[in-house]
């Protein structure tokens, strides 16, 4: 299938008009015309050849973020997890340190030389309760494992994965803005490509039950886990 039949195809999907500019763009917003539940995405995944286990992965992601209605009114632009699951801080430690194993394996597959001198002393991880604050904003502010982080979900970006992927991967991006769980969602079209299984799982998991990660420093990654009522 061509990038302009795959375009054409999600348009139709998601209910869009076909006679637009067919391009990465039109497409942003693309899950959320399936929510709550995902239904009527399937047929999206058909013509690709891990298309299964893509759709298995978003049906997880429509379970974990429940209905987009806010309490307040209105809707959500992104996908938020507003009634997590609580996770033990010894588990999310847990995870946070396969996630962070995760990463200096893709950095180590992908021969980038600077993320690998990054990760080769593990950083610790520290779990905390509340809202997360900010990163900074200019680069000149961040940390150089922070900055590493988030070169390996450019690196990752960079991968010639086919026409699905560079058609939906803008789409797959604005579910939450968040470049690390698009491309846990992504993986099976970069498996093969980089040679490793499922490397980002561990965020998945600690994504769904609403853990945030902060960065502030060269050895230490900080968790935040929703405040329990």
């Amino acid at each position: 299938m061509s990038a302009t039949e795959l375009f054409r195809k999600c348009h139709g999907l998601a209910g869009l008009a076909t006679d637009t500019e067919l391009e990465p763009d039109s497409l942003v917003g693309f899950f959320q015309f399936f929510r709550p539940d995902g239904k009527g995405l399937q047929d999206a995944f058909s013509d690709v050849t891990s298309g299964d286990e893509l759709h298995d992965r978003v049906l997880t992601l429509y379970q974990s973020a429940g209905d987009d209605r806010r309490p307040s009114g209105g809707r959500d632009a992104y996908f938020v997890v507003r009634n997590p699951p609580p996770l033990d801080p010894d588990l999310a430690a847990q995870l946070g340190t396969q996630w962070l194993q995760g990463l200096r394996e893709i950095a180590s597959r992908m021969k980038n030389d600077s993320c690998c001198r990054q990760f080769q002393s593990m950083p610790r991880i520290r779990v905390l309760e509340g809202i997360a604050p900010k990163h900074p904003r200019d680069d000149a502010e961040k940390s150089d494992l922070l900055l590493s982080v988030q070169q390996l979900s450019r690196l990752i970006e960079g991968i010639d994965a086919g026409p699905y992927a560079a058609a939906l991967r803008p789409a797959y991006y604005f579910i939450a803005c968040d470049p690390m769980l698009r491309d846990y969602l992504m993986w099976p079209l970069y498996e093969s490509a980089v040679g490793l299984s499922d490397p980002l799982r561990p965020y998945f998991d600690l994504w769904r039950h609403g853990v945030k990660y902060r960065i502030f420093g060269e050895d230490q990654v900080d968790l935040y886990l929703p405040r329990q009522l």
